[in-house]
């Protein structure tokens, strides 16, 4: 390398730009190929090395995995796919249970009464308000279940006739049953 150096120099010194360019753009170009060589044997040991997994290298994962599952637990859950109990409240014979629907500032809460959904609302004390509510309504109209609360007073009409034209067709069903014993 120090002679094709000194050749650049005489170059210069003998003002014969056409060799000297013609020898810098060798050593360049001869440079850069070595850099680039030993960049591509790195980058494949790495390859290799990330392929095969060293122990420290499966330890320090493991912590970077460990961290980053605790980071996350730190963040807003932007799917909302994460529900995290707040309180239970007993009131009238019903639960109610109050969740929050991920986490951070302004998260929105999930009510449940005797488990089942029932509203999503912003601030816990408008969801109990709420709640209790709702099982005052199912009381009064005498519900046992909340998903009935929802239902139109058409659909709850019609669904109760459902219901006794069943039990009318059950009780004719055992009537015939015991004429036909009784014959």
């Amino acid at each position: 390398m120090k002679e094709k150096i000194q050749k650049i120099v005489n170059n210069v010194s003998e003002r014969d730009f056409e060799s000297f360019k013609k020898n810098l753009f060798l050593v360049v170009s001869e440079k850069v190929e070595i850099a680039l060589s030993e960049m591509k044997e790195n980058n494949f040991r790495g390859i290799l090395e990330a392929a095969t997994g060293s122990p420290d290298q499966d330890k320090a994962n493991a912590e970077l995995t460990k961290a980053d599952a605790e980071k996350q637990a730190l963040f807003v859950d932007p799917m909302m796919a994460k529900e995290f109990f707040l309180f239970d409240i007993e009131y009238k014979g019903h639960t109610i249970t109050v969740k929050s629907l991920g986490t951070g500032i302004g998260k929105p809460l999930v009510s449940y009464i005797d488990g089942q959904k029932f509203e999503i609302f912003t601030d816990k004390e408008i969801a109990t308000k709420e709640s209790k509510q709702a099982i005052d309504r199912m009381i009064q109209k005498g519900l046992t279940d909340i998903n009935d609360l929802r239902k139109t007073p058409e659909r709850l009409k019609a669904e109760q006739q459902e219901r006794e034209k069943i039990e009318k067709m059950k009780m004719m069903a055992m009537k015939q049953e015991t004429e036909k014993k009784n014959k």
